[in-house]
């Protein structure tokens, strides 16, 4: 014989109870991925810790010499700068030659601008 379910409160509370077990799963997924995220961020601390320590007792690093290819690439880069810098340099100076030629004739006064008022 099949069960007889009651009226309006079987459905309610099978959903219930699915709802629940739901919740239940993702609360273990989640405790999981914490204890992940606590180990990773207990390595984390500890680096920090080691790095505090080597930084009290003032180790010292050992001194790379710079790669040939980037002393190479910074010198050409130097070089350019330079090169612009006079570049620049010349554009000025002819721009002020050029603006003493062309200076006002004497007795020439400029017209003032008109005022506008807003």
């Amino acid at each position: 014989m099949a069960k007889k379910e009651e009226k309006g409160g079987g459905g309610a509370i099978n959903l219930l109870l699915d709802n629940t077990i739901a919740l239940q799963k993702t609360l273990t997924t989640i405790a999981a991925e914490l204890k992940v995220l606590n180990s990773k961020v207990s390595g984390l601390l500890a680096l920090f810790e080691e790095a505090s320590k080597s930084f009290k007792e003032g180790k010292p690093r050992a001194v790379t010499a710079i790669p040939p290819d980037l002393t190479a690439k910074m010198e050409g880069l130097v070089r350019q700068n330079k090169t612009i810098a006079r570049g620049l340099l010349l554009l000025e100076k002819t721009i002020r030659e050029s603006k003493e030629t062309k200076q006002a004739p004497e007795g020439y006064k400029p017209k003032p601008l008109p005022e506008f008022s807003f």
